[in-house]
This record gives C-alpha cells, sequence and structure tokens, in this order.
C-alpha cells in the first residue's frame, strides 16, 4: 500500500475534562492527523456545537508550537482552506452520539507530496488534545477520543515543508474600536482567518472591517473593506451544507449550526409525523427551532462564515510559490474594526495558516 491510517489513540473513554497527550512516534510523514471526540447525549436539549468540546488542539515539539487552534477553529480552518470537516455529527436528541470531528492538515490536500509532516525533522512530537464532553452536543454524560494519522507508507516522499496554523492573537471586542494586530513575518502566510462567533450575530456585526498594511502604509493590500463584502467576494468563502439532528417540539428552543452568515434552513421530520417548522432565521451559530407538532428531524443548512469565520487567502491556493512572501516586509499589521453593536463579552481570534519549510 502506498499509504495507511493508523489509530494513534483508539476510542479512549473520554468522560472527564482533560488534556490528553499522544505521542505522534512515526517514522515516515504523515499527511494529516484526525481528531474525533464523541458525546452521548444526556437528553435532547441542545448545549453547544459538538466542536465546543475540543477546547485546544495543540501540536508541539518540546516548546515549539506546530498547531494550535480551538476544535472551532479547527473546523473552521478545514472548512475554509480544504473544503471540508471531514465527518462532523451534528446530532443533539437523547441517548445519541454528538461527534466533533477535526483535521490538522499538513498538506494542500490529502497525500500532497511535496508538503507534509515529517516526523524524522523533530525531536519529540507530541498532540495535546484539551476536552470536556459537557461543553457540546445535548449535555453528555460519556464521552471517547479518537486520534488518526494519515501516513504515506510504501510510497516515498520527500515533503520540503508543511502547513502551521496557530491562533496568533485573540482580544475582547468593543463595539465600533479599532484594535491593531502585529502579524507574523517568519513564514510565507498562505491564508489568514479572522473569526468572531456570538449567538445572534454576523460576522459583519462583530467585525465590520479589515485594513492590511505593509511598513508602515508603504502597502495597503486591504483597505478598510467591509466584512459583508469580503465573505461575497474572496475566494474560500464558499457555501457549505450540513445536516442538524433534533427532536423538535411545539416549545421553541435554541439550537446550534456551523455556519453565521446567509444561513438557510429547510426541516425534513423523520419519524413519520407531518411538523411544520415554525423556526427563526439562523445568526451567531444559533437558531430558534420550534415546529407545530413535536417529532425527531432534520434541519439541512446551507451558509458561510463557519463559525463566525471569514478568510483572505493569499495568491493561489495551489501554488507554493504564490503565497505571501514575507523576504522583504519588515512589518505587516492588520487593523479590524468592530461592528457598533457587538455581542455581549464577546472575543475575536486572529488565525494565521503559514508555509513552513524543513
Amino acid at each position: 500500500m502506498k499509504y495507511r491510517t493508523e489509530a494513534l489513540l483508539d476510542a479512549e473513554t473520554a468522560s472527564t475534562a482533560a488534556t490528553k497527550t499522544v505521542d505522534v512516534d512515526l517514522s515516515q510523514p504523515v499527511s494529516r492527523l484526525v481528531v474525533e471526540m464523541k458525546g452521548t447525549n444526556n437528553g435532547s436539549t441542545p448545549t453547544a456545537h459538538p466542536a465546543t468540546m475540543l477546547t485546544k488542539l495543540e501540536l508541539v515539539d518540546g516548546s515549539d508550537v506546530l498547531f494550535s487552534l480551538s476544535g472551532k477553529e479547527a473546523q473552521a480552518l478545514n472548512i475554509l482552506t480544504a473544503g471540508g470537516t471531514g465527518y462532523t455529527e451534528q446530532n443533539f436528541i437523547d441517548d445519541n452520539s454528538a461527534i466533533a470531528v477535526c483535521n490538522i492538515d499538513f498538506g494542500r490536500w490529502l497525500w500532497d507530496t511535496q508538503l507534509a509532516l515529517d516526523p524524522s525533522r523533530f525531536r519529540n512530537l507530541q498532540l495535546k488534545v484539551t476536552h470536556n464532553k459537557a461543553l457540546g452536543g445535548s449535555a453528555p454524560d460519556a464521552g471517547t477520543l479518537s486520534v488518526f494519522a494519515d501516513i504515506f507508507d510504501d510510497k516515498r516522499v520527500m515533503p520540503i515543508g508543511f502547513l502551521q496554523a496557530k491562533e496568533h492573537y485573540t482580544y475582547s471586542l468593543t463595539s465600533s474600536a479599532v484594535e491593531t494586530i502585529d502579524l507574523p513575518t517568519d513564514y510565507p502566510l498562505r491564508n489568514l482567518i479572522v473569526q468572531s462567533l456570538s449567538s445572534g450575530k454576523q460576522p459583519h456585526d462583530q467585525y465590520n472591517k479589515l485594513k492590511l498594511i505593509e511598513d508602515d502604509g508603504k502597502k495597503i493590500p486591504i483597505n478598510d473593506i467591509r466584512t459583508s463584502d469580503l465573505i461575497k467576494m474572496t475566494p474560500n468563502n464558499k457555501y457549505m451544507t450540513e445536516t442538524v439532528r433534533i427532536s423538535n417540539s411545539t416549545d421553541a428552543f435554541t439550537c446550534y449550526c456551523t455556519p453565521t452568515y446567509d444561513t438557510k434552513i429547510v426541516w425534513a421530520p423523520i419519524l413519520g409525523t407531518d411538523s411544520g417548522w415554525l423556526g427563526k432565521a439562523s445568526y451567531g451559530g444559533t437558531f430558534t427551532a420550534d415546529g407545530s407538532a413535536a417529532t425527531e428531524g432534520d434541519c439541512i443548512l446551507t451558509g458561510k462564515g463557519p463559525h463566525g469565520a471569514l478568510c483572505i487567502p493569499f495568491g493561489i491556493q495551489d501554488d507554493i510559490t504564490d503565497w505571501y512572501d514575507m523576504t522583504n516586509i519588515k512589518s505587516l499589521k492588520l487593523k479590524v474594526t468592530a461592528g457598533s453593536s457587538v455581542g455581549s463579552s464577546s472575543t475575536a481570534e486572529i488565525v494565521v495558516q503559514q508555509l513552513r519549510r524543513y
């Protein structure tokens, strides 16, 4: 076989909140790591999006951090740069599993021969997964954690580097305030993601305008462009589709989803009971579910802005030489202007995806 998938951690009980350290003790290049967290729902009242169960994913080599994102940040990165999250079960029904899957992609696509994680280049690779099963799904009372690695097997490859992704900056939002962030210039930038999630708010309500400044204004690649325009025009910010399974009722309740912009919902009962959909529009990763009769069913959703995120891609995404070269740039700043009425106690996160050469 040219490739193989190996379980680095095989469905270990994860019913107590903790940080699990998994040794990435492999000899061959890795195209992708996959983290899967399952929570067994204890009721049918949604608690939060399943990705909330994964509070932090961190790949380290001693003190060197190669990847560091929350579950929601990792899923947004997957959707906006790789076109999908893998399998995620948005299931909020009692005794069913709510499942969050996050891919840690080291290449532009699965089995990218130029970009992959080469364990031989590091001394002590470890994946640290911080989890709490009670934070997502419908108040789960049991959980399991699994970690898989997609490995080059008989196919011999010599990757030149890998994609590194980190939460570079986070801060508390204040309505209409401007935040200036120094972006890293140590490696070429492939993607910049701005993310903010607050119930009832769309991305542009949270971060309304963006400005990108090179060397104190010598160049301004993005000049106070509105988030609502960027999310419409910029490649990568495509529509996504997902299914959310709920136990609907005649009493309205709050449910959770991934898209946060231009979200549309179609309701399909699955138990043979005719139930009309009385739910309200979705903003900020939440929507109001309500039916004319109680029954289980699927909400089929489309929209943009996964987990409140906007992606700014730099260059042709498949062409390594076309990404944002930092060689002659001394300073790169991002100015974020908040919306006029941001969500209470909300934050914004800045995520960078970079090319790190060996």
